[in-house]
């Protein structure tokens, strides 16, 4: 029985080793799907990594060239804005021409009607259906804020009248 004993331990032993050998085999590939798996995510950074920096050239170039458009416009303008001021240069130097050819009859005229606006302006206010009544309470010794209260007119209003009258 002896052999029978060791013929036992060696099966054991074998069955031992084909263990350890099947969980080192395990372990190994284990290890070696999680470093696929790691160099598959790599791979996909990089992809990521490539296409954000593609994404980010372009976007430097549109900069680019949205800043030479900006430029090109901005010079533009400052053409059109040195034409219009040429133009506006043009048109005073021609009135004065013509003012002067006219002996100055146009601004006679242009005088003569601010002086006319001005008057009736005067005329309306001194027409005012508030205008000898805010006199009178004035003269009683009533401040401006209340006679317009009084009134219910603006404080601006009375103001003005009693500004008026006192150039009268």
């Amino acid at each position: 029985m002896p052999q029978m004993e060791i013929v036992t331990v060696m099966i054991l032993f074998v069955i031992s080793v084909v263990a350890i050998v099947v969980v080192i085999g395990l372990i190994f590939m284990r290890d070696k799907s999680e470093s696929n798996y790691n160099l598959m995510m790599i791979d996909q950074q990089i992809k990521v990594e490539k296409e954000l920096k593609e994404r980010i050239d372009e976007a430097d170039q549109m900069l680019k060239e949205l800043n030479q458009f900006s430029s090109y416009i901005q010079s533009e303008l400052e053409k059109k804005h040195k034409e219009l001021l040429f133009l506006y240069q043009f048109i005073e130097e021609k009135e004065k021409k013509l003012a002067i050819s006219k002996g100055g009859e146009l601004q006679d005229h242009l005088n003569d009607t601010k002086e006319k606006k001005e008057e009736l302006e005067v005329h309306n206010i001194l027409n005012n259906k508030y205008y000898n009544s805010i006199i009178e309470l004035y003269k009683s010794g009533k401040d401006t804020a209340s006679i317009a209260k009084e009134l219910n007119i603006g404080k601006g209003e009375v103001e003005l009248i009693l500004g008026l009258a006192r150039t009268r």
